[in-house]
């Protein structure tokens, strides 16, 4: 989440460069930027790929991923409505209302956030839970061999070629998530091996970071006013961006066990973050700030603490909605997830019947 965090945080609305210093001075310090605020594509295929570790490994279940998908709504409810507040409150004290249509626009958003994509990663990750089960089933009909060509083929296609040199994109949708699916399928499947050895882990950090920052720093020498950024390692379908991700999990799941009941309450409201940090109103509330960022080094260190601002503040705010939703929201969550299921299951059973009823008619035609 750090990494998203540094990716999403408004780097270009400051001067971090002074265009009347040197190049090696002006390059170095656009360069620390670039290293910082483009590890967006590896923090992606973290969040993503902690997910499929554990869900391909699971006995998948509709019932249980549509509760899944409740829960998460739930929490994107609460953010939409606050931000959506907070928006409001900052373009009264910021000396102007937007038009209507933009305050249209973000305001079905708010109330749909799911259906309107206003998030893409909650949106293309509650699609995926609902398919997964049947692209489990389907992945686990494929012999090794034609999964290992189904692996090679999509890296081939989708791994080593960035956004910014390769156009042909997944744009962060449910496609990303179903290529990356497959990968890690493949690995705990038919690799497990790889999947206990730390050697493997590192040697997929080394050769992951080294393709992604010697590449950054390379492309960084042919503009050192500006960040580059969409490389290897700000995109998540590249081979780079998945190395990275894959060794810092393995490391992490063949480390000694520990749990502590604060990591993970912690942790359960980490996606807040990245809720706020991507959110319209971020941009609002940082416009004033930014102005006071000066260029250089200290202009950078102010950003990161902007930054970490963001982070802290977003996981305190989730962290009481979390305890409140405890109490009020999620007493009576097992009943809330039998009403959604039984709903769902009669639209289930009604389209069938019409599509049969359709069947009949058209057999009856001929």
């Amino acid at each position: 989440m750090v990494m998203i965090v540094l990716n999403h945080t408004p780097w270009a609305n400051c001067l971090y460069v002074d265009p009347n210093i040197g190049y090696i001075r002006r390059w170095g310090t656009t360069l620390t930027v670039s290293f910082l605020s483009n590890w967006g594509g590896v923090g992606d295929c973290l969040f993503f790929i902690i997910s499929a570790w554990f869900l391909c490994e699971e006995n998948q279940s509709l019932k249980r991923n549509i509760a899944r998908c409740w829960h998460l709504e739930k929490q994107l409810w609460f953010w939409s409505i606050t931000l959506f507040v907070g928006c409001l409150v900052a373009w009264h004290m910021q000396g102007g209302m937007p038009g209507i249509k933009t305050l249209t626009s973000l305001g079905v958003k708010t109330v749909f956030p799911l259906a309107t994509n206003l998030w893409w990663y909650p949106t293309s990750y509650v699609l995926f839970l609902l398919i997964c089960p049947l692209l489990t089933q389907g992945l686990q009909l494929l012999t090794r061999e034609r999964h290992a060509t189904l692996c090679i083929g999509l890296l081939l296609i989708f791994g080593w070629m960035p956004e910014s040199i390769f156009p042909l994109d997944m744009k962060y949708s449910i496609i990303l998530f179903v290529y990356l699916y497959i990968l890690i399928c493949f690995i705990k499947w038919h690799i497990p091996s790889m999947c206990k050895s730390r050697l493997y882990a590192y040697h997929f950090i080394v050769v992951g970071s080294g393709i992604a920052l010697t590449s950054q720093a390379l492309v960084q020498c042919m503009s050192p006013n500006k960040i580059m950024g969409h490389m290897w390692m700000n995109s998540p379908r590249c081979i780079s961006s998945i190395c990275i991700a894959l060794g810092i999990v393995i490391i992490a799941t063949t480390s000694k066990a520990h749990h502590s009941q604060t990591i993970n309450y912690v942790a359960s409201s980490t996606l807040a973050v990245y809720l706020v940090c991507t959110h319209q109103f971020i941009k609002l509330a940082l416009r004033p700030v930014m102005q006071y960022i000066q260029p250089g080094a200290g202009g950078v260190v102010k950003v990161l603490m902007v930054a970490l601002s963001i982070y802290t503040a977003a996981l305190s705010v989730d962290m009481m909605r979390h305890w409140v939703f405890g109490w009020l929201v999620d007493r009576n969550v097992g009943c809330q997830n039998a009403w959604i299921i039984g709903k769902l299951e009669r639209i289930r059973n009604y389209g069938i019947q019409v599509i049969e009823r359709l069947d009949e008619k058209l057999l009856n035609g001929v």
